[in-house]
């Protein structure tokens, strides 16, 4: 068995581990209830808040990409963000997004680049957006938070040596025959942290959560009539833990602290893991499927993008 397939299988045992362990906390005829609450429009115009929300990230990526000398139009971008989610859906911390780039026919080493920093991004967004839910939730200030920090530490190493030189340098040291890529991924870096990676960047990436946001409190509202709006200050939490290369997609592990969330706002563990899976379905599940079933168009693979870089 190839480390691929390893790393998918144990991945996948371990959220039908976290599924099982749910099962026995939430009773299925609870949850049954909880999801007949969900009614058909709501899920239609969660939908579509989502997949207007996706525009935010298409343009963040723009950015990004514009600054490493790629233009890309803006319905391209779009679509292939929606592919760039179809991948992530399958793949440890969502890394397959980047495979996104493949669908360019632009030099590897600047669109690779704009993807990466467009996924810190998005998590420094994510972390950031965490912090409400650990200054008024006291029940999460144990591992939870430890996790969080943990997490925060982690993304400040990475943007640390993926921005600097001398780490770089290191690097094709190492391994000589990474010494172009290296020093042309450095120059690309070094013009993102200077000015692609910014306001209009973030702005739009806080355009995306704002949608979701929406999205959170529409299925709130028919899951839990006269819930507390404080439930949203945990939503962030649960894509964070998406991240983590531990379950299948985060397949379980999100479950689980979306069910201890409405439960300790006495919401019910079963609307909350309802919740979590409906989330998963309308921001991530459906518009990565449209992103596959775009992916199979005519011309969506080689899209002709203008350099203005070598």
């Amino acid at each position: 068995m190839s480390r691929g397939a390893l790393a998918f299988t144990l991945q996948l045992a371990v959220s039908l581990v976290l599924l099982v362990l749910l099962a026995r906390r939430v009773p299925f005829h609870d949850a049954a209830d909880a999801l007949g609450r969900l009614r058909p429009g709501t899920l239609a115009s969660c939908v579509a808040l989502s997949l207007v929300g996706y525009w935010g990230r298409a343009r963040r990526w723009s950015i990004l990409l514009e600054r490493c000398g790629v233009t890309l139009p803006s319905r391209t971008s779009y679509r292939l963000t929606l592919v760039g989610t179809f991948y992530g859906l399958v793949t440890p911390g969502r890394v397959g997004e980047f495979a996104r780039v493949l669908h360019l026919d632009a030099p590897r080493t600047a669109t690779l680049s704009s993807a990466v920093w467009d996924r810190v991004a998005d998590i420094l967004i994510l972390e950031l957006l965490c912090v409400p839910a650990f200054l008024f939730v006291p029940a999460w200030r144990g591992p939870l938070l430890l996790t969080y920090l943990a997490l925060v530490a982690f993304t400040v190493a990475g943007v640390v040596a993926l921005g600097n030189p001398a780490v770089l340098r290191g690097v094709a040291r190492i391994v000589p025959v990474l010494a172009r890529p290296a020093e042309r991924w450095a120059g690309y870096s070094r013009g993102l942290l200077l000015g692609g990676v910014g306001v209009a960047s973030f702005g739009w990436g806080a355009f995306f959560y704002v949608f979701n946001y929406a999205v959170a409190w529409l299925l709130i509202r028919d899951l839990v009539p006269h819930a507390s709006p404080l439930l949203l200050v945990g939503l962030p939490v649960i894509p964070l833990l998406g991240n983590l290369p531990v379950a299948l997609g985060g397949l379980g592990l999100r479950e689980q602290v979306s069910a201890s969330v409405f439960g300790q706002f006495g919401a019910g563990a079963a609307n909350g893991a309802v919740f979590s899976l409906l989330l998963f379905t309308t921001v991530t599940l459906l518009p990565g499927l449209l992103g596959f079933l775009a992916s199979a168009l005519p011309g969506v693979r080689g899209n002709s993008v203008e350099t203005t870089r070598p």
